[in-house]
């Protein structure tokens, strides 16, 4: 068996076990969107400026802004980032069964005829890395359609009053390539690593053992500002564009592009170690 036919058969049955999650994903991005939409309408006298027309980039920016580093000596409560949260818990809960479940159904039989394990290996990681970006890509799309429903203006400008006013949220002026690193690459590329981490961990753990690890390293990443908590280069509000020593993005992008790729060769070595049967 081929890579391409190992890795067509792991789109088809795995994201079709997903499906369902896939859709809701789809409708909860839909209705987070409809909810910061309707508070907009109605702050929206309060704005006099053209220039606080709300745009698509608005809305990613709501999406992914994160929240701002926890200062308990200002004495304020901790809110987690539900909408942030949600989004990235749902990318690892989505890739979580399906690699090392495979093993209990035909996996044993698919490594037994190609006799190579690292194919099968890097099929699953393949497969984690294309739900990631169908994940991400429904979140884009659902925000799109709401755009073009309610015709929000659909462009790399944004409203810097809405951003400060609305969101809190006191952001440079990026540059076109800055702001698809902010709303597009950086989060798709963090969410990557972690689920590529998190597949890693399944050579030693149950699954559900993993997921709650990755929780803690995003509930982690709302809390401390630092880049051990990965979480952190996927926020807006954490980045040097908002913040004093914020994350750079050439160093989150550096960071997850390396986790994956170790991730990816550490599972190379321990799949040809791995006692399957055991695993079953």
């Amino acid at each position: 068996m081929k890579f391409y036919k190992m890795l067509r058969y792991d789109l088809k049955n795995g994201i079709r076990q997903k499906f369902w999650i896939y859709l809701l994903f789809f409708v909860i991005c839909f209705i987070f969107i409809g909810n910061f939409y309707a508070g907009y309408i109605r702050r929206s006298n309060e704005f006099i400026d053209e220039t606080a027309a709300l745009t698509i980039i608005n809305l990613l920016f709501y999406l992914f802004q994160g929240k701002e580093a926890f200062s308990p000596e200002l004495g304020n409560a901790f809110v987690f980032p539900v909408v942030w949260l949600l989004i990235f818990l749902l990318s690892a809960y989505v890739t979580l069964d399906y690699p090392f479940q495979n093993l209990n159904e035909q996996g044993i039989q698919v490594i037994t005829r190609i006799r190579k394990r690292k194919l099968w290996w890097l099929s699953k990681c393949a497969w984690v890395g294309c739900c990631t970006i169908l994940h991400f890509a429904l979140c884009y799309l659902a925000v799109a359609i709401f755009c073009m429903i309610f015709r929000i203006d659909i462009s790399f400008q944004y409203a810097e009053y809405v951003n400060a006013d609305i969101l809190d949220m006191q952001l440079e002026q990026c540059t076109r390539a800055q702001v698809i690193m902010l709303v597009i690459i950086l989060p798709v590329m963090t969410s990557i690593a972690i689920n590529i981490f998190q597949l890693c961990m399944g050579f030693f753990f149950q699954r559900i053992y993993c997921f709650l690890f990755i929780s803690v390293v995003l509930f982690a990443s709302t809390y401390f500002h630092t880049p051990v908590a990965i979480g952190n280069f996927a926020m807006v509000k954490r980045s040097i564009y908002c913040v004093e020593n914020g994350m750079r993005l050439t160093d989150g992008l550096f960071i997850t592009c390396a986790i994956i790729v170790i991730g990816i060769l550490f599972g190379c070595i321990m799949i040809k170690r791995f006692d399957i049967l055991k695993k079953i």
